[in-house]
């Protein structure tokens, strides 16, 4: 087993083992007599948090890791064909599906036995956007060992600097630092430079690309402040009809109440008059009688 598989499988280890399985790997190395090894291994360095999570994203939901890059690529695609659509669609995408890999990275430790609270989650999501833009970033992300997270800062390459365990090429480098691709036509000749212009039209369609990208992410922030307080007004509504439906319930019983109760009083008034009626003829009755009576 060579360096790069030990470091592998070294940072794929539950985090609080790491420190205990490097130092019993260069301890055994020594034995071998592999002193180099041995010395490498013992100061290959324990990853943060964060950055252990995405190894465990890398080593256990790889597809989710590389689905994030594919999308970097086509994020390139659209700001080269200056698709604006495209480049809002994407950029939505984006974020849904950086937030959702990362809670990803929260599983796959707990299926590692080891428990990661989610304040953890912002390094992950940041590293993932920093392998997003630079495929260089992308690489060192990919190998699975990671010691501390990586950030993207504005259209400056990612710094690398220490943040692989062990070694570490960027893609299209031999260990010399220089490009060991094939650059010819296939028919030996070399591609031409670019001309000054060619650069320029190039410099200038990246410069619109990246507003329409900034126009994009703007308009998508704007419409979402939009929506959020378009949803505090709709559940306010909500919440004053169905106030008015319980106050217009309540009435409607006290008209019931009332007209039942105004249905006893109008019968009652009826005997009543009934019973002045008869009164007033029993005493016309009497009247009569005793006026008879003095005759």
């Amino acid at each position: 087993m060579d360096l790069v598989e030990r470091a592998s499988a070294l940072y794929a280890l539950p985090l609080d083992q790491f420190t205990d399985a490097r130092n019993a790997a260069a301890k055994e190395a020594a034995q071998a007599g592999d002193k180099d090894l041995a010395a490498v291994l013992r100061k290959l360095p324990k990853p943060a948090s964060a950055a252990w999570l995405v190894n465990l994203l890398v080593t256990r939901r790889r597809d989710e890791v590389e689905q994030v890059l594919e999308l970097g690529a086509s994020l390139k695609d659209a700001q080269a064909s200056l698709d604006r659509a495209q480049l809002h669609a994407l950029g939505q995408q984006r974020q849904r599906l950086l937030s959702a890999v990362a809670r990803q990275s929260l599983a796959a430790a707990a299926e590692a036995g080891y428990d990661v609270g989610p304040g953890a989650l912002p390094g992950v999501e940041q590293t993932l956007r920093a392998a997003l833009a630079d495929p260089t970033a992308a690489a060192a992300v990919l190998t699975g060992r990671l010691v501390r997270t990586l950030e993207a800062s504005g259209w400056d390459p990612v710094d690398l600097d220490g943040a692989v365990g062990g070694p570490f090429t960027a893609p299209g480098q031999g260990g010399n630092g220089t490009d060991d691709g094939d650059t010819s036509d296939g028919q030996g000749r070399r591609p031409r430079k670019p001309t000054a212009r060619a650069r320029r039209d190039a410099e200038a369609r990246l410069s619109e690309a990246r507003d329409a990208l900034a126009s994009a992410e703007d308009a998508a922030a704007l419409l979402q402040r939009r929506s959020q307080r378009l949803a505090v007004r709709r559940d306010g509504v909500a919440a004053s009809i169905e106030d008015l439906e319980e106050r217009l319930d309540a009435l409607r019983r006290e008209q019931a109440d009332l007209v039942t109760e105004a249905a006893d009083l109008d019968r009652a008034a009826g005997e009543a008059d009934d019973a002045v009626t008869e009164a007033r003829e029993a005493a016309d009755d009497a009247a009569t009688a005793l006026a008879t009576l003095g005759d």
